[in-house]
């Protein structure tokens, strides 16, 4: 039997006899992407609640009902690390809001570094690639896609106890090693250029920074970011057992 479509909604509650309106988007891709109608499944979920199995009650051409019937899996905690990246161009940037989603990052900052080149698309328009990623996905929460900050300043404002860098000149510490006990890191990647001298400078003098290494080949910025967190996940995966 084929998987049903999954959507994230951002309100109401869902719980069981709920009745929940879809605006014409949504609308639009039930009906002429998806090709349901009254009656069929679809569940929904909205990052508090679980995950729900509704009905179509009604279809319109801008406005859909649906009918919340029961909860099939339970809110839990999707903890996982926090990705600071300097966004690379549009396809690339598209990619790596995407995978990260899939690979359970919990938090995704862009920071602007003295070699960023690229012009970030709307906050609105990453929000809608994560959410997309959740519903493929079937996770149950949508990770949180924090404003552009330059690299000091969020360096500055949110003080992490620990950050892992992605050394491009290759003299970190293993990943592996260094992600050894830590469920919930934070990672840094460069832009495509590298970080300048002098932010490297600044990353190699902070006491919360320590420089990893990614193997023996220069990473684009999305596949550095894909790398740290498939080593996580895969690590996590181990303690598990």
């Amino acid at each position: 039997m084929a998987a049903l479509p999954r959507l994230h909604v951002e309100d109401p509650r869902l719980a069981a006899e709920v009745t929940v309106v879809l605006d014409a988007g949504r609308t639009h891709y039930l009906a002429r992407v998806l090709r349901l109608g009254v009656g069929d499944a679809v569940l929904l979920f909205n990052g508090e609640d679980g995950e729900w199995r509704a009905r179509l009650l009604a279809l319109g051409r801008r406005r859909a009902e649906l009918l919340v019937e029961e909860r099939l899996r339970a809110p839990r905690p999707e903890p996982g690390p926090t990705l600071w990246f300097a966004p690379p161009r549009r396809v690339r940037l598209e990619w790596l809001v995407e995978k990260a989603v899939e690979l359970g990052a919990a938090r995704l900052c862009p920071v602007i570094t003295g070699r960023s080149v690229v012009r970030l698309p709307r906050s609105d328009r990453l929000r809608s690639l994560a959410v997309e990623a959740a519903e493929q996905c079937r996770r149950l929460t949508v990770p949180e896609i924090a404003p552009a900050r330059a690299l000091a300043e969020r360096l500055a404002a949110e003080d992490p106890p620990l950050l892992l860098f992605g050394d491009e000149a290759g003299e970190g510490r293993p990943l592996a090693e260094a992600l050894d006990g830590r469920p919930e890191p934070v990672f840094l990647v460069g832009p495509e250029g590298g970080f300048t001298p002098a932010e490297r400078a600044m990353l190699r003098a902070h006491p919360a920074v320590l420089p990893v290494g990614l193997g023996p080949t220069i990473l684009r910025t999305e596949t550095a970011a894909i790398y740290m967190l498939a080593v996580w996940r895969a690590l996590r995966e181990v303690a598990r057992r």
